[in-house]
C-alpha cells in the first residue's frame, strides 16, 4: 500500500524528506544484519548438536529475511516511483514517473464526466507497539469516483483519504462543480479499481445530505467493521483458495507427514530414550517444531472456515505418520515399545502448541469481527 502525504491545495505525494530516505536505507541495513547473524548463529548450533537452538535461530532469520524484503519493497514505493493526485479547480488529476526509466504518465477527470461519487470506508489496524496493547483499528474514507470517458466506457477511479477534514474539502469541491456525492458505510478496503466496474451496483449507498455521516471518519475503535466483497470478489476468493490448496497447502502437508514418516521410520530408533521419552540431546524437539510450522502453513489455521477440531485431526496424522514410521523402521532393525511410548509424547506436546496456535488465531478472529 503506498501512503500518500498531504500537501497544500487538495494536493497528495508519495514522497517523503530526504533525511527519511537515509533512516529506511540504515533501519533495513540493521535487520539484514540481525538476519544474517541468525544465521551464522544458526550454523554454530548445528555444528554444536543444539538443534532446538538452531531451528529457532533459522526460522528467526527466514522471518528476518522475509521482513527485509518487505522493507525494501515499501522503501523502492518511495524512491523509485512519484505518484501524484490532486484535486483540481478542471478535476481529478493523477501523475505517475518511473524514476529508473523515465516513464512518465498523467491524467485529468474533469468534473463534468463525473457520474457520482462515494464515500466509503477503508480501515487500516495499527499496532499499539506494546505487548499488552492489541492495537487498534483508524477509518478512513475510500473516494470512489465514477466516471465516463470519450468513448462513453463507465470508469471508476479512487483515492483514500483518512483526514476527516481533507475530506470534507474534496467533498465541497464535488459539490461545487454540482457533481452528486453518496455516503456508503461498507469498508471496501480489499476492494480493488477493476472491482467496481462488476460490484459497484452492489454497495449500499444513499445520498450525502450532511457531513455529518462522515463523522466516523478518523476515529478508531478496536474492532475492525466488516469488509465488504462483491459477488464476483467472493467467488474469485473461493477459487483461489481452492487452487492454492491443491497446488500449494496439500501437497505441503502430504509432504510434512511423508518427511515424520521417513525421520520416525530412519533416524527415530537412533535417538535417545529415558524414562519413556527422548532426551533433551535428541533432536526431537527441533524436528516437531519444524513439523509444527509445516502443518500451520499447510492447514491455514488463520483461515476463518477452520473448524475446532482441526487441531485434533492433525495431531492424528502426526500420530499415524510417527507410528507407521517406527513401524516399518521394524522390517530391518529391533525398535522397542518405549520409542512409541515417546513418540506418542512428543505428539500430544507438539499437539497441545498447535492448539494454542489455533485458539490465537480464533481469538484474533474474534476480535476483528464487528461488536
Amino acid at each position: 500500500m503506498i501512503e500518500m502525504r498531504g500537501g497544500e491545495d487538495l494536493k497528495y505525494s508519495n514522497q517523503i524528506p530526504g533525511w527519511a530516505k537515509i533512516v529506511h536505507i540504515i533501519l533495513i541495513s540493521i535487520v539484514a544484519l540481525i538476519g544474517l547473524a541468525a544465521f551464522i548463529l544458526g550454523g554454530y548450533f548445528i555444528f554444536s548438536g543444539d538443534w532446538l537452538g538452531a531451528v529457532l535461530c533459522i526460522f528467526v532469520g527466514l522471518v528476518v529475511v522475509w521482513a527485509t524484503r518487505m522493507m525494501i519493497i515499501g522503501s523502492k514505493l518511495h524512491t523509485d516511483f512519484v505518484f501524484l493526485s490532486e484535486l483540481r479547480d478542471e478535476g481529478y488529476y493523477t501523475y505517475f514517473k518511473n524514476i529508473k526509466n523515465n516513464y512518465e504518465e498523467e491524467h485529468l477527470i474533469p468534473f463534468h464526466r463525473m457520474h457520482e461519487v462515494l464515500i466509503a470506508r477503508k480501515s487500516q489496524y495499527v499496532s499499539s507497539g506494546s505487548r499488552s496493547g492489541s492495537g487498534y483499528y483508524v477509518i478512513g474514507s475510500q473516494i470512489v469516483m465514477q466516471w465516463q470517458d470519450e468513448y462513453g466506457n463507465t470508469e471508476y477511479s479512487r483515492f483514500g483519504i483518512a483526514s476527516r477534514s481533507d475530506l470534507s474539502k474534496w467533498i465541497e469541491k464535488f459539490q461545487e462543480h454540482h457533481v452528486p456525492v453518496f455516503n456508503s458505510f461498507q469498508n471496501v478496503s480489499e476492494a480493488s479499481t477493476a472491482d467496481f466496474l462488476s460490484g459497484y451496483a452492489e454497495l449500499e449507498k444513499a445520498p450525502l445530505t450532511s457531513l455529518d455521516l462522515v463523522s466516523d471518519v478518523e476515529t478508531r475503535r478496536y474492532n475492525n467493521i466488516p469488509l465488504w466483497l462483491s459477488s464476483e470478489m467472493k467467488q474469485r476468493k473461493a477459487q483461489k483458495q481452492l487452487m492454492n490448496d491443491r497446488k500449494i497447502f496439500r501437497p505441503a502437508f502430504a509432504v510434512a507427514m511423508l518427511m515424520l514418516f521417513f525421520i520416525a521410520m530412519l533416524w527415530m530408533p537412533h535417538w535417545p530414550v529415558e524414562e519413556e521419552v527422548f532426551t533433551d540431546s535428541s533432536p526431537s524437539l527441533g524436528v516437531y517444531m519444524i513439523i509444527i510450522c509445516f502443518i500451520i502453513i499447510s492447514r491455514t489455521y488463520w483461515r476463518r472456515n477452520r473448524r475446532w477440531f482441526q487441531p485434533i485431526t492433525d495431531i492424528l496424522f502426526m500420530l499415524a505418520a510417527s507410528f507407521a514410521g517406527l513401524t516399518a523402521a521394524k522390517l530391518w532393525q529391533p525398535v522397542a515399545s518405549v520409542y512409541y511410548d515417546a513418540a506418542l509424547v512428543d505428539v500430544l506436546t507438539a499437539g497441545f502448541f498447535l492448539s494454542v496456535i489455533f485458539i490465537v488465531f480464533k481469538l484474533l478472529q474474534r476480535r476483528d469481527r464487528i461488536e
